[in-house]
């Protein structure tokens, strides 16, 4: 099996607004494109770019998908029953097991929890004070179920190195860490389960590092 590798570009100065186009424009995208477990025939290609500066790391998720299932709207609630994309980061795979999981419902809900691989109960999940600095910003702007309103729907991610310095007790001045961009949807019109690099399980599980990809920051 392939080991997928991405380059994070370093902007230099902060972002004032990281949802204008302009931003994005310099940035390649890598694909959610690999479905696994599901054979309906439901299979999104999505796009994700990634880019970071000295303070905060900024996802851009583009998700062809006309109809979408949002029923979470607070912190921390099961938001990979819905129409759901999802960042997974060790960002110091040589000192650590532990990965931070990073998921967000269609509308911006996230749900932030850190462990390692196995069982999910021994896993810690953050309170909303605790992932102080994370922001969302969709094009979706209520719960739906059904059409949105578009064939696609974008949403964007500032995420502070910060919250991973007061987590792992550490400088986030990483060069390669490992990580994997998946996009879910549990209780959705077709469940699906996808991913930047191939999870092989014989039973839906992204929480397997080691079929993470190389994700280099420069």
């Amino acid at each position: 099996m392939e080991r997928k590798s991405y380059s994070v570009i370093k902007k230099s100065g902060e972002v004032s607004d990281f949802t204008k186009a302009e931003i994005w424009a310099d940035i390649a995208p890598l694909f959610i494109e690999t479905y696994m477990w599901m054979h309906n025939g439901y299979s999104p290609k999505v796009n994700v770019r990634v880019f970071h500066t000295d303070r905060f790391i900024y996802l851009r998720y583009d998700v062809p998908e006309e109809r979408i299932v949002i029923r979470h709207v607070s912190f921390g609630s099961e938001v990979y029953k819905d129409s759901c994309v999802e960042f997974f980061l060790n960002p110091f795979p040589e000192t650590s097991d532990e990965y931070v999981n990073m998921e967000f419902n269609a509308l911006g809900v996230m749900l932030i929890g850190v462990g390692k691989d196995g069982d999910d109960s021994k896993r810690y999940y953050f309170k909303k004070k605790e992932a102080e600095g994370f922001e969302t910003v969709s094009s979706v702007k209520h719960p739906v179920i059904g059409d949105h309103g578009s064939k696609s729907w974008t949403l964007h991610v500032k995420i502070p190195k910060r919250f991973f310095e007061n987590r792992y007790g550490r400088e986030f001045t990483a060069k390669k860490t490992i990580a994997n961009f998946n996009k879910c949807g549990d209780e959705t019109e077709f469940e699906h389960y996808g991913s930047w690099n191939e999870v092989l399980s014989p039973t839906p599980n992204f929480h397997l590092p080691q079929y993470f990809g190389d994700l280099i920051f420069k």
